[in-house]
C-alpha cells in the first residue's frame, strides 16, 4: 500500500476514499443492470408457441435433432 500511495502521490485517507468510491460505482452499475437485458431480441425466428411446448421442441418430433427417433 505504501508503494501505491507513493506512486499515486496520495495519503492513506485519499487512497481509501478513492477505493470506496470505485466499489460503490461498480455496485451501482450492477444494481441498475437488469438480468437478461442483453438477451432481448438476440434470437430471431423460431416457433411462436415455444414457451408452452418447450418439452415438445426439446425432446419431441418438433426438434429436428430428435425427429425420426
Amino acid at each position: 500500500m505504501a508503494l501505491l500511495m507513493r506512486r499515486e502521490k496520495m495519503n492513506f485517507s485519499q487512497l481509501i476514499r478513492e477505493g470506496v468510491e470505485t466499489v460503490i460505482r461498480k455496485k451501482k452499475i450492477k444494481k441498475n443492470k437488469k438480468w437478461g437485458e442483453g438477451f432481448i431480441g438476440a434470437v430471431k425466428g423460431g416457433p411462436k408457441n415455444l414457451s408452452s411446448r418447450i418439452d415438445y421442441y426439446l425432446y419431441g418430433k418438433g426438434n429436428p435433432k430428435w425427429a425420426g427417433k
